[in-house]
């Protein structure tokens, strides 16, 4: 596959600061690109075929896999695309290689018209629906997001997809507008009072569910105390070892609340997220903030680290010079 663009991703940064993986690896997992090649046996495709790759797909035949449990599949843990060294995505490249049940079952061809800058969201849209969905929102309910960077808004319009009310947060002026402007109602997470504010818009309950995406103890505080008794918090945020957060068990048992964890993504929401993606239902061309060419890769994983005022998503463009 030629690679056109690949977008960057918190768990890429992960990886690399926290030394998560051995090196050398080449990084980058959003993919959307052309097939450059074919191996024996490929009927699906054809030289020139634009298509989105996703790196981990699972057997579908294990002990996990029937649990629908995919992330936990042996053969979905084991990288499926890479463009050289051991397997890590290779996104962050001019070409890659695909393994066959990536090519069986995680290369979705991109329609006319849809550009590669979209297209190559459809892997984070994925894993965002199935943290939704994992959560069991549900129509008529009320959504807290505690954080509108790009997966907390992609968090925030899924669950509006879904039927929920959202409320959302964020220090951010700009990221709240543009929430706004998407149909979330939102708060300053700057100023005191989220906790009561949640309330005054639940009737005095609190919201049936809060998905986390943001970082921090007080991003986490939030989504506990925002949750009503009974409801499900979504720690999306936490992807790797060592991200750990304060709690009173005691209080969360009594109140009955409940932590979904949820990790990567799904098969069983792979064509939904594409048609999401492709048909624009869901908004991403407003989260295209920064694009960088391959050999500026690591001012683009700088921007990341350290983002500007209106910076939401960042992406490798290997078309740019």
């Amino acid at each position: 596959m030629k690679v056109n663009v690949c977008g960057v991703c918190g768990t890429d940064v992960k990886k690399i600061e926290k030394a998560l993986v051995d090196p050398p690896r080449i990084f980058g997992h959003e993919i959307a690109g052309v097939v450059a090649g074919l191996g024996p046996g490929v009927g699906r495709f054809k030289e020139g075929d634009p298509v989105v790759v996703h790196h981990h797909i699972p057997c579908l035949a294990c002990f996990y896999c029937d649990l629908k449990l995919y992330a936990q599949c042996p053969i979905y843990k084991a990288n499926g695309t890479t463009a050289g060294f051991e397997p890590a995505g290779g996104g962050f490249s001019e070409y890659l290689k695909a393994a066959p049940h990536i090519v069986e079952r995680g290369t979705i061809p991109i329609p006319r018209g849809v550009k590669a800058e979209i297209a190559c969201l459809v892997e984070p849209v994925n894993t965002c629906l199935k943290a939704v969905d994992q959560a069991s929102v549900k129509a008529g309910e009320t959504v807290l997001v505690v954080g509108q960077g790009p997966i907390g808004s992609m968090l925030m319009q899924l669950a509006r997809i879904r039927g929920a009310r959202v409320l959302a947060s964020d220090l951010s002026s700009s990221r709240l507008d543009l929430a706004r402007k998407l149909g979330a109602s939102t708060f300053d997470a700057g100023e005191e009072g989220l906790e009561a504010w949640v309330r005054s818009e639940t009737s005095g309950r609190g919201a049936d569910v809060a998905l986390l995406a943001a970082t921090g103890q007080r991003a986490f505080d939030a989504a506990v105390s925002g949750t009503r008794p009974g409801g499900r918090i979504v720690p999306f945020s936490a992807t790797s070892k060592g991200e750990t957060y304060e709690i009173d068990l005691g209080l969360l048992a009594a109140a009955e609340k409940r932590i979904v964890s949820v990790y990567s993504g799904s098969v069983d929401v792979q064509e939904e997220a594409a048609e999401l993606v492709f048909s624009g239902r869901i908004r991403l061309e407003e989260l295209l903030t920064d694009f960088f060419p391959i050999a500026r890769v690591n001012e683009a994983l700088d921007l990341f680290r350290r983002p500007l005022p209106g910076t939401l998503k960042i992406s490798i463009d290997m078309r740019l010079a």
